[in-house]
């Protein structure tokens, strides 16, 4: 009865959104904020601007990276639940309609890192194996 429910478990984990997303991409914000985790909704309303704002007040600063990044494909399913064209449709609806503007777009994990290090209100996300010195990667729930 143990072994079932581990393993039920276990599937369940595996077949989450996040499951192994630090394999594939880190969430990053600059070292100065103080929000110590991210869970999925929350990371989402900030990309889709839904939410500007950090707990502290400082504006919120999403940097996505280049549609056609093995990295940003990974981080729209996760996160966005849908592919990268999606949200790129999403946002294109929005700037046509005159109700927003997408996130800043950065063309590797280099800039989006120089953009996080430089923003206090920056959160980005990176390929897994990118260099995080001067950034703070998030765990995402």
């Amino acid at each position: 009865m143990l072994r079932t429910r581990t393993s039920v478990l276990l599937c369940a984990l595996l077949a989450s959104p996040l499951a192994g997303a630090e394999d594939r991409y880190r969430v990053i914000v600059n070292p100065r904020n103080a929000v110590a985790a991210l869970d999925r909704a929350e990371l989402a309303r900030f990309f889709m601007k839904r939410v500007t704002g950090w707990p502290d007040g400082t504006p919120v600063t999403a940097v996505d990276q280049e549609r056609s990044a093995p990295v940003r494909a990974a981080f729209s399913k996760d996160v966005h639940e849908r592919d990268a064209d999606g949200v790129a449709a999403y946002w294109a609806t929005q700037i046509y309609s005159g109700r927003g503007a997408p996130p800043v777009i950065k063309r590797s994990d280099d800039e989006v890192l120089d953009f996080v290090r430089r923003n206090p209100g920056a959160v980005g996300y990176v390929s897994a194996g990118a260099p995080l010195q001067g950034v703070k990667a998030l765990p995402v729930r």
